[in-house]
């Protein structure tokens, strides 16, 4: 009996020792992952933390993505060229517009009164063909063409008319619901006048909307043509009046004469009374100048 006592208090002792040695093992190992920074609530702060980090990178490259392809820009390009024949060139380009699916707005030429000749273009081009297009029309130009491209970045006014009317449409669609759920007569014109002053709004902001997507996506190039070599104009006999300059030149001798004669004819007698004062005194002076010359020598002295 004292002997299986002692076997059963034995077992005892070991399923003790070994059960406490378990405990130990299972708080160092708890130890260990608390100190290496491994605890199940830290790998749960750190999945949340990853998470929230791929979220906001994918979220701003959505809006990057978005602002990118709202992006606006409206061109206005100033050309200058010079050619030989300006009929013919203008011709090609306006060929090269339609090329392009785009459009003329304006055409015009001038055409001096010695034979100077140029023109102007106003082309609307897809915003896609827009550098292609100004290349060709710079290559049409016999001498060095003058070039003027100018941007206007509309993106920002874009995006905001563009929330701002997904705001207004918001607003509509609620008057709208409370329209349809108003009883009152005086609700449904309250109602009715704001829905008025909304949608009115939401057509100018509709309206601007088109006409910048409009003006960004067709560019505008004026194009001015001067042309380069004028032919050698041909004699204009016309021009030299032979006779006509003889007959001119003759009337202007015959007229310088009759107006020289009706000088002195003026000045004879419209000076009459001074010539009856300046003549007596000439003649005078004339006489003794005369008398003196036939005044005989004094005799001279014979030594």
């Amino acid at each position: 009996m004292w002997k299986k006592w002692k076997v059963w208090a034995l077992i005892f002792v070991l399923l003790l020792g070994a059960c406490s040695n378990n405990s130990h093992k299972a708080e160092d190992k708890r130890s260990q992952e608390m100190a290496g920074g491994k605890s199940p609530n830290t790998k749960m702060d750190n999945s949340s933390e990853a998470a929230d980090k791929d979220t906001g990178t994918s979220e701003e490259k959505e809006k990057k993505q978005s602002i990118q392809d709202q992006r606006k820009v409206i061109y206005h390009a100033d050309v200058k060229i010079t050619v030989e024949k300006l009929q013919n060139t203008m011709e090609s380009v306006r060929m090269m517009v339609e090329e392009k699916g785009g459009y003329l707005v304006e055409s015009n030429t001038n055409i001096g009164e010695k034979g100077y000749e140029d023109g102007m273009m106003v082309a609307r081009v897809p915003m896609n063909g827009f550098r292609p297009f100004l290349k060709q029309v710079k290559d049409l130009s016999e001498g060095t063409p003058q070039e003027s491209v100018r941007g206007e970045d509309v993106t920002e006014e874009y995006v905001d008319l563009s929330s701002r009317l997904k705001a207004k449409e918001k607003v509509r669609d609620r008057l709208e619901s409370f329209m349809a759920d108003a009883q009152k007569t005086e609700d449904l014109l309250k109602i009715s006048s704001d829905l008025a002053s909304v949608q009115e709004e939401i057509e100018q902001i509709e309206g601007r909307l088109a006409f910048l997507k409009n003006q960004s996506d067709y560019s505008t190039v004026t194009i001015q043509f001067e042309v380069k070599n004028l032919k050698a104009e041909k004699l204009q006999t016309e021009d030299l009046n032979t006779w006509k300059k003889t007959k001119i030149l003759f009337m202007k001798s015959v007229n310088f004469i009759f107006s020289a004669i009706s000088f002195i004819v003026v000045a004879l007698f419209g000076l009459a009374p001074l010539w009856l004062l300046v003549i007596p005194v000439w003649f005078w002076l004339w006489r003794r100048k005369k008398g003196q010359k036939k005044k005989p020598e004094s005799p001279t002295s014979i030594s």
